[in-house]
């Protein structure tokens, strides 16, 4: 948990971590969703920021992201040095970076500025953004190598966004690359799972304001 203050930003390094906790947390028929740990969390009022270095795993339980955006403020994933890579993968109905299930599912101000990202979002929730039924906004990609993919149920319906909405759910303020940043070797994947779109909304939803300025992207539904 990396937990930032109001008006502050908690800044963290991770180094050729491989935290796996994807067996955490059930659908119990009594109780509904329990949900299990999330691998990684940021939370707080402030920003969070974390740098990669070398290559990084991220595996989340029930209903929580892979990397969970639960902070009021922005999340940056970045890689200065350019030797950093993650994979993020979220529990059932939550996304690979951003929102997890239950009323956590919306997720929005989150950053890729660098890396070698992977991040696969779980059952009918986006890859980056929200988690099932939940919305996700004001996501930007700056740089890196990134790939997204959305999840879909077992039965092959309702499937989530690569970036942006869950099933359900739609996605607002998506930016790729950087205004006047001319040729860059920003590489985006994004494929959408059982009618959502690549980039945009999950089965059902729709996208609002798009900008795409640098880069090469590569989008599936």
């Amino acid at each position: 948990t990396i937990q930032a203050e109001k008006n502050q930003t908690a800044q963290v390094t991770i180094s050729d971590v491989n935290i796996d906790v994807s067996g955490t947390g059930r659908y119990d028929p009594r109780l509904g969703p329990v949900e299990g740990k999330a691998a990684i969390s940021a939370e707080g009022d402030g920003n969070v920021t974390i740098e990669l270095e070398g290559d990084n795993t991220a595996k989340s339980g029930y209903y929580r992201a892979g990397v969970e955006k639960d902070n009021g403020g922005n999340l940056t994933i970045a890689d200065a040095d350019g030797d950093g890579a993650l994979e993020a993968a979220g529990g059932e109905q939550a996304a690979g970076i951003g929102g997890g299930g239950g009323s956590s599912r919306d997720s929005s101000n989150i950053t890729i500025a660098g890396g070698e990202i992977e991040a696969f979002g779980g059952a009918q929730a986006a890859g980056i953004g929200g988690g099932a039924y939940g919305d996700g906004s004001n996501i930007t990609i700056k740089d890196g190598n990134v790939k997204a993919v959305g999840g879909e149920t077992s039965y092959g319906k309702n499937g989530g966004a690569g970036i942006g909405g869950g099933s359900g759910a739609g996605a607002n303020m998506v930016e790729l690359g950087q205004s006047g940043a001319g040729e860059t070797d920003l590489t985006i994947t994004a494929v959408g799972s059982a009618g959502a779109a690549g980039i945009g909304g999950g089965k059902g939803g729709s996208l609002q304001s798009f900008a795409s300025y640098s880069g090469t992207t590569t989008a599936t539904g």
